[in-house]
């Protein structure tokens, strides 16, 4: 004999248990839907720097990645003349410009050729540029998306920058 409750019963029981579970997977979802990090990146070169070029076959690369109010960097370089004395973001400039530091990366201890940066900033250590007040991180970010700002490494034999390039998003 063929008795339809014991179906209904299992069927039943499956779609409270998928209630149930999807549910309890989506409780925690408050979260807003984010958009990836912002990433921006310059290829420096001796032949980006400005006001004159510099002739080295010194290369190097900058990452710059913000995620809400800190922004991380990573600076590498090879083949530098002398010793490395400094490197910064600077803005605004385009390509063809020059620009006041707005950013310090710490200097660096080493004497090699051969080197990489990394650490992380806030807001609170963007200076101004000459004669204005501070630029927020969303500023700077402006002015990154728009290729208007730079990254270059000084060196003891290039105090006005060996190599340079521009932060472009990537």
């Amino acid at each position: 004999m063929f008795h339809p409750f014991p179906r209904v019963r299992t069927l039943s029981l499956l779609a409270t248990a998928a209630v149930v579970l999807g549910s309890a997977a989506c409780s925690d979802d408050d979260d807003p839907v984010v958009a990836s990090d912002p990433v921006f990146v310059a290829t420096l070169t001796g032949a980006n720097e400005r006001p004159n070029p510099v002739t080295t076959t010194a290369t190097g690369t900058a990452t710059v990645t913000v995620r809400g109010g800190t922004a991380s960097y990573v600076v590498t370089y090879s083949g530098i003349n002398g010793t490395p004395t400094g490197s910064h973001i600077h803005a605004p400039g385009s390509a063809s410009q020059t620009a006041g530091v707005i950013v310090d990366f710490p200097r660096t201890t080493a004497t090699a050729s051969t080197g990489t940066l990394t650490g992380t900033f806030t807001a609170a250590d963007i200076r101004a540029p000459a004669g204005q007040t501070p630029m927020s991180m969303d500023s700077l970010v402006a002015l990154m998306r728009t290729g208007n700002a730079y990254v270059n490494v000084h060196t003891s034999v290039n105090a006005g920058g060996e190599i340079r390039g521009q932060l472009n998003p990537r």
